[in-house]
């Protein structure tokens, strides 16, 4: 029986990892510590879960104490390299939430840790779990479309889902580098994935579009908001018991609140991002995000010698917060129609050959079935064949990182080009 610790028990700690391995993994691993900046977060977890697992006022303490096999961290996206480096030094084996840091010197720290640990470690980039990115690699592999040119990755998030990070500590740069640290880590992960190949440079143009200072009106939070009745933004985000239990007495203790304003002029991340990479094997690939869309979207090409494989999702929102209860998004078809709300098309199209539709393989989970596999990848028996090297170790972790901190500085010096593994200058 393998002994784990999570440090971090909000949704994501409590929800999607402390729940999911009790309940999948009773036989082989055993959750045997809870650490948390707010305890009474942490106690929350427990009475979530209907456990009485032990819950510690300090991460030292609790590795120490309870000498675990593995940690996972699921904490505030600028804690996540020290406890990662806690870890190593500790020689305990440690999987990060994406992003797995936040900052080159945290790059750096992680990089000197791993090197002098016997201890291995894992990021949870689910979104390569995916069966239609599973699918994309595969065939890439297999040469499908030979070898790759040009990628494009372009990301809507609705205002729902996309509000929703200008609600809470993601909106502040210290607290997650932004949305292109935060959210497109994952996506700039897939692409080194699909590429092979290391990225190279960057050049970026971003800016705070609509959310922060541009709204027309404002208060505190939605739920002590005096304007809330006219405010397409009001969000009640404590309407399931876990998150009136996971938040709203917490915050009490540490004035973390979930509801924040969409529009506080303190806010000080981008919406809209649009983005070049250049990789070291000459591939090149754009990618562009909104957080404020229309409806919620995910476009990926990649163009290769012999073809081109081509992904659309489009899907509605009505788990995302704000989002009323029961009812997805709205949005229209190409012919102005009314549309369904979940459209997906994995196509391959070989050069002189006629167009080849992938179908879909129906999965259960969350995060489109990639968390269950995920989890039974890195926490199930070793020894596991990965031919399509599924698992991201830190390096990977670190390159996606890499990716998003240069996209910052790039946005930052008016769209320079960023030497992604230096973060010096580049010649265009």
């Amino acid at each position: 029986m393998k002994r784990f610790v999570i440090i971090g028990t909000g949704g994501r700690g409590t929800e999607s990892y402390a729940a999911t391995l009790l309940r999948e993994f009773p036989d082989t691993i055993e959750l045997a510590g809870l650490y948390d900046i707010n305890p009474k977060r942490a106690e929350a977890s427990n009475l979530i879960l209907g456990t009485r697992i032990p819950v510690f006022a300090d991460a030292d303490l609790m590795l120490r104490t309870v000498r675990p096999d593995a940690v996972i961290v699921t904490s505030k996206d600028s804690t996540h390299a020290g406890y990662v480096v806690q870890a190593l030094d500790a020689d305990i084996n440690v999987f990060s939430e994406k992003p797995l840091c936040t900052t080159r010197e945290q790059v750096a720290a992680i990089r000197a840790a791993a090197a002098r640990s016997s201890a291995s470690g894992y990021v949870t980039h689910n979104m390569r779990f995916t069966p239609d990115l599973e699918d994309f690699k595969r065939l890439l592999m297999e040469g499908a479309i030979g070898r790759v040119l040009s990628m494009q990755f372009t990301e809507t998030l609705d205002r729902y889902h996309g509000a929703d990070y200008f609600r809470r500590w993601h909106r502040f740069m210290e607290n997650s580098a932004g949305l292109m640290v935060h959210k497109a880590s994952h996506h700039f992960d897939i692409l080194n994935w699909l590429a092979a190949s290391r990225p190279l440079t960057v050049t970026a143009q971003g800016r705070l579009a609509f959310y922060g200072r541009n709204g027309a009106r404002r208060g505190p939070r939605c739920s002590a908001c005096p304007q809330a009745d006219q405010c397409e933004f009001y969000a009640d985000v404590f309407r399931s018991e876990n998150s009136r239990l996971l938040y709203r007495e917490p915050e009490v203790v540490d004035g973390y609140f979930r509801d924040g304003c969409v529009f506080d002029e303190r806010i000080n991340i981008p919406d809209t991002v649009a983005a070049t990479i250049a990789y070291e094997s000459g591939t090149i690939a754009s990618y562009s995000l909104i957080a404020y869309a229309s409806y919620e979207s995910m476009r990926l090409a990649v163009e290769g010698t012999r073809g081109r494989l081509e992904l659309y999702q489009r899907y509605g929102t009505p788990w995302a917060v704000g989002n009323p209860a029961g009812q997805a998004d709205a949005s229209l078809a190409n012919d102005g129609s009314a549309a369904e709300d979940q459209r997906r098309f994995l196509w391959h199209l070989p050069h002189e050959q006629r167009l080849e539709a992938i179908p879909e393989r129906q999965v259960t989970g969350g995060h489109g079935g990639s968390d269950p596999k995920l989890r039974a990848f890195l926490f199930g028996a070793a020894g596991q064949e990965d031919p399509l090297g599924l698992k991201a170790p830190l390096e990977d972790g670190i390159q996606a990182v890499l990716v998003g901190v240069s996209v910052n500085a790039s946005m930052a010096a008016g769209g320079l080009p960023i030497h992604v593994q230096t973060g010096e200058g580049a010649t265009a």
